[in-house]
């Protein structure tokens, strides 16, 4: 009975360990993918022009990709972990969404991911 309890103890201070790790290992990145983030909403400003957004990229050489018909621009900033078996790695990216009067209207961080 004594082993049972023990077994039980390490098992449940196991999960616990790696579910606190985990969660540090998580804020961690957010911290990193904020401070990503930090210099293009400094710089860029909502209502900023479409072109304007464009030319800032090619003069920092930052490679993006368009999507959403073009009112979306995606900068990849990390590949996050799979948080299980049955997911593939997260892309995160600083998304860049474009309203109607071609004007920026938000940056985000945005994460694109697969699981089954």
């Amino acid at each position: 009975m004594k082993k049972g309890a023990v077994l039980v103890v390490f098992a449940v201070a196991l999960v616990s360990g790696w579910l606190g790790y985990s969660k540090y290992m998580q804020t961690r990145r957010e911290a990193a993918y904020r401070a990503a983030v930090a210099p293009f909403q400094r710089d860029l400003h909502v209502g900023t022009p479409r072109t304007s957004v464009e030319t800032y990229f090619h003069s920092h050489s930052v490679q993006y990709n368009a999507i959403d018909n073009g009112h979306t621009y995606l900068v990849e900033i990390a590949q996050e972990p799979p948080g299980n078996f049955w997911c593939e790695p997260w892309r995160v990216y600083v998304a860049f969404e474009f309203g109607s009067a071609d004007t920026l209207n938000e940056v985000h961080i945005r994460k694109l991911g697969t699981c089954l």
